[in-house]
């Protein structure tokens, strides 16, 4: 008996300044959303003081971040504000997800982190990056696609699917840090506790 191999759906990305775009990651044909969205000033001023800010790396509950966040990142202008968009998106990839928790890493760069396109082996990820060139993606199915790349927005949230996703293995979305000199602000959270 033969069994027919289903061909892989070509995938979309989406981009909206209304925050429910997130939800539309949940479409088998989806592998990128992007949720367009202007930071505030005071956000982007923290971001970009933090110029001996290495980073931090830690799994934690949403309810539990601010207390940690409290301790362990600088103190000024604008800590606060960082602090609840923090929370605010480890919320909405946990309810996105269905998930407990989220594996936290703020990290600042000076030289691009990923420099060739790759997919991720994990399920999903989102990225904002606080200051800085944002990361870029391109639509092809490898690394070595001629699709032009395409920058997601300094301050906007996107949630990459990766490889990892159930039935994605072939789907996930090609990323790479840009190629920059410039420093950068970069958050990336991980659903943890499916």
């Amino acid at each position: 008996m033969f069994s027919t191999v289903q061909p892989m759906p070509q995938m979309k990305q989406l981009q909206s300044n209304c925050s429910e775009v997130l939800t539309e990651l949940l479409h088998s044909d989806v592998n990128l959303v992007i949720w367009q969205r202007d930071i505030t000033s005071c956000i982007s001023d923290y971001a970009a003081a933090l110029s001996s800010f290495a980073g931090l790396q830690l799994v934690a509950e949403p309810d539990e971040l601010n207390t940690v966040l409290q301790q362990r990142l600088p103190k000024a202008e604008g800590k606060a504000e960082l602090i609840a968009d923090l929370e605010l998106l480890s919320q909405m990839l946990c309810c996105l997800m269905d998930c407990t928790a989220v594996g936290l890493r703020l990290k600042r760069l000076d030289k691009a982190m990923c420099p060739r396109f790759h997919t991720d082996h994990v399920a999903a990820r989102l990225l904002v990056t606080y200051s800085g060139p944002g990361t870029e993606w391109h639509s092809g199915t490898s690394a070595h696609s001629q699709h032009s790349y395409q920058q997601i927005r300094h301050g906007d949230v996107a949630v990459l699917k990766g490889s990892g996703w159930y039935g994605n293995k072939d789907g996930a979305i090609w990323h790479r840090s840009p190629q920059t000199n410039q420093p950068r602000l970069l958050l990336s959270l991980d659903p943890v506790g499916e």
